[in-house]
């Protein structure tokens, strides 16, 4: 840096005040998320974005369905007499 540049500089931090606040202003911050949400514009998100959120929701339906459907089987540790009578019956009737 210039030697005057960093005069001016050094008088300016001298006149600065040595405390700063210790609280945010009141409202500031309702003031930053308003700003925020009104800089954030529809234009900026993807065209598709509502498609793979439904694309998730279908998904995560799905999951939570198979779950559901195969609880029984899930929580069995060995196949029971019906589940082994069942699979011999269908291994039967393949071609």
């Amino acid at each position: 840096m210039k030697q005057n540049n960093w005069k001016r500089l050094a008088g300016v931090a001298r006149q600065a005040h040595a405390e700063a606040p210790a609280e945010m202003p009141y409202g500031f911050d309702t003031r930053v998320t308003a700003d925020w949400r009104a800089r954030c514009d529809d234009s900026e998100t993807l065209p598709w974005t509502f498609l793979l959120r439904g694309a998730l929701v279908c998904s995560a339906l799905i999951m939570i369905l198979s779950v559901a459907m195969n609880y029984q089987s899930l929580q069995e540790r060995e196949p029971g007499v019906d589940a082994i009578a069942d699979l011999a019956v269908q291994m039967s009737m393949l071609p």
